[in-house]
């Protein structure tokens, strides 16, 4: 997964840095989304992206609740057929009120238009925990394994809910505990954790010598990746969320 801005900045030129970055990662195709912006701007720039390189990405779509959210479901999943969807929590909480019952409302309806997929970064485990539960036909991508610069954040107990939800799923961009990420991968299952590298800010050459390094011995004797596990997580579990061939 890769953001086509930092922190909602965008210029251009970035989306050929993103294939350059790519490249030099070896990463084949993958998916893109834009955030901290306007929901039709975020989303007219991963649509722009994707008409260049339709071979290369994956677009998500991606709203604000401060926007007319609705009209943009509609339009990502109606008129442009996306599946794929990302949503934060600060946009969530800027917008007042309770992020559950804001989440809610925003994927209930957009899994009426085809909706499959949720990249949702929100530190609140038991909305995660309840959406996942009450949306069980929605795959829920937790960001960073479930958390991201939180002081004793609950790592484990993100990579259980992954392990025993069917519709549950982990990303290793910018693991904050990466000194943990060994027994994180092994707590979830590799069948339940996705390379994303959170770019354009975070390279994705550095995230993915994270996982390079799970093939060797750990400080913690975490059992080494196999191929298999290494594949899947690398593109084959991803590939499988999406219904596609990798």
């Amino acid at each position: 997964m890769m953001h086509l801005e930092v922190m909602g900045e965008y210029w251009e030129g970035l989306v050929d840095e993103v294939i350059e970055h790519w490249d030099a990662a070896g990463i084949e195709k993958g998916v893109i989304l834009a955030t901290w912006m306007a929901s039709r701007r975020s989303n007219d720039i991963t649509l722009d992206a994707f008409t260049r390189y339709p071979d290369r990405f994956i677009p998500f779509g991606h709203v604000r609740p401060v926007d007319n959210w609705e009209e943009e479901i509609d339009r990502i999943t109606q008129e442009l057929g996306w599946t794929g969807l990302k949503l934060h929590q600060r946009e969530l909480w800027y917008a007042g009120g309770n992020a559950l019952r804001t989440v809610r409302e925003i994927v209930g309806r957009a899994q009426k238009s085809g909706l499959r997929v949720v990249k949702i970064h929100l530190h609140e485990y038991e909305t995660i925990e309840t959406l996942s539960r009450e949306f069980p036909d929605i795959a829920w991508i937790l960001p960073h394994m479930g958390q991201y610069m939180v002081p004793n954040a609950p790592l484990r107990a993100y990579c259980d809910l992954a392990r025993e939800r069917d519709n549950v799923y982990l990303d290793t961009s910018v693991t904050d505990q990466y000194y943990d990420l060994d027994l994180a991968v092994r707590w979830a299952g590799p069948d339940k954790v996705t390379f994303a590298s959170d770019g354009f800010m975070y390279s994705p050459l550095v995230e993915r010598a994270k996982i390079d390094s799970l093939r060797l011995p750990t400080p913690h004797r975490a059992k080494p990746l196999s191929d298999e596990e290494y594949a899947m997580i690398m593109g084959g579990t991803m590939a499988k969320i999406l219904g596609i061939d990798k």
